[in-house]
């Protein structure tokens, strides 16, 4: 079933990711961690919690700010810079949902299929957009 909100994204390359600079317990934990540690982040910090369809976390990502390299193939629709990490969001095809960040992680939750339903994992990723402004996504690989 797809969320009445939700589009189709095609991601052409991985999105790399190193391990986060926080310690956490739970999912919550880990997204309420995301959150204070993005709030004091600058533009285009960003952090990635994948989660099995029943919740449990598989991991957990932090990705700094793009470099003048990185925004520029952005911009001319190009291939990133390579780079390494220890975890990636997969290139492929995702249903993708984008929301103001809600004050626990139960709603975006909510919105992901259960096993059954759908995909065995998913993805909630965490953008420092501006000065001000978190956004939360949802990826669901297809």
């Amino acid at each position: 079933m797809q969320h009445p909100d939700s589009m189709m994204l095609s991601l052409i390359q991985p999105i790399i990711y190193q391990a986060p600079p926080f310690v956490y317990q739970s999912s919550e934990d880990a997204y309420q961690n995301a959150l204070t540690l993005l709030d004091g982040a600058q533009s285009g910090c960003e952090v990635i919690i994948t989660l099995t369809s029943t919740g449990r976390v598989l991991f957990v990502g932090f990705k700094d700010a793009p470099s003048a390299e990185e925004l520029l193939a952005i911009e001319s629709g190009e291939e990133q810079p390579g780079s390494e990490g220890v975890y990636a969001l997969e290139a492929g095809r995702y249903q993708f949902i984008q929301m103001a960040p809600p004050e626990t992680l139960a709603p975006i939750l909510s919105l992901a299929p259960i096993a059954i339903d759908g995909p065995a994992r998913f993805s909630v990723r965490l953008l420092k957009e501006g000065p001000l402004s978190i956004i939360a996504q949802l990826w669901i690989k297809r």
